[in-house]
């Protein structure tokens, strides 16, 4: 039988979660819960005109509130998510992005005063990943093969999506190797082995897809004139690198993602650095 790990927060939500009548939850696995909070900032192409660009995406900002559950042993987890957040001024990121674009001398996008309105928005996530297959060596390669897929729904953003990922490296951090693309990557921070020690490395490569059902800014959108007919089928190819040491985790990673619109024709791509602290 599983080690449980649990504190009172993990508790409480696991009880709410039991209670339902959909008897998911298994007693003899770990269970973690948490909060989260994330923000989106949606522009148009060129952030130097301060009319609508009804050709391009509207201005949009989204900030959000998430309860999650984790249900997991070594080889697979399941995930209960409620996000509650809010489109328009009250989600702060005209004021974030400016702020951040005067810090750094870039130019101050200009069409913030055309940004969707508000609303309030209510969505439920499920997500089942798990590790099909892995080689484990102290002295050679290690690899492992990462699956996951899950569903969404709420007046935000409703969908399917599902995912792969294939790691390679030597004395790296075991974890579920999940790289989704909406920032919703709480599952790789579960820690599966003890404290990690010396120094580690991997390389990381896969593809994401998404079937999208109904999308607010993209929806929203469209109703208001803008041209954001939406494309039901997402790719998104990832590609990364992580470097260890200790507790210590640094990621270097890119993402080429599938145009969102119709009328779009381009893919989006774009990279970044992550860097994280095992407590």
């Amino acid at each position: 039988m599983a080690e449980i790990k649990s504190n009172g927060y993990s508790s409480f939500v696991h009880s709410v979660i039991n209670s339902l009548p959909l008897n998911v939850m298994d007693s003899s696995k770990n269970h973690s819960a948490g909060i989260s909070i994330s923000q989106i900032m949606v522009t148009p192409e060129d952030i130097s005109i301060q009319e609508p660009q009804y050709e391009d995406i509207p201005y949009a900002g989204y900030l959000a509130f998430a309860f999650y559950m984790f249900e997991w042993n070594k080889e697979s987890f399941k995930e209960f998510r409620m996000e509650f957040g809010v489109v328009g001024k009250e989600s702060g990121a005209e004021f974030v992005q400016k702020s951040i674009h005067s810090i750094i001398g870039s130019e101050e996008p200009k069409g913030w005063d055309n940004q969707l309105g508000t609303q309030v928005t209510a969505n439920a996530l499920f997500r089942y990943g798990e590790i099909s297959w892995q080689k484990s060596s102290l002295n050679t390669l290690s690899m492992d093969w990462f699956n996951h897929f899950g569903v969404q729904a709420g007046n935000f953003e409703t969908n399917a999506f599902g995912g792969t990922m294939f790691r390679i490296g030597k004395n790296y951090i075991r974890n579920f190797n999940l790289h989704y693309p909406y920032l919703k990557e709480e599952a790789s921070l579960l820690c599966l082995d003890d404290r990690h020690s010396g120094f580690g490395w991997s390389l990381n490569a896969g593809i994401n897809g998404e079937l999208l059902a109904y999308s607010y800014i993209l929806d929203e959108g469209k109703k208001e004139g803008y041209e954001t007919d939406k494309n039901i089928v997402n790719i998104t190819l990832y590609g990364g690198t992580d470097l260890y040491y200790g507790a210590h985790k640094l990621t270097f990673f890119y993402q080429s993602r599938s145009p969102y619109t119709k009328q779009s024709n381009s893919m989006e791509t774009f990279g970044g650095l992550i860097y994280a602290y095992q407590f």
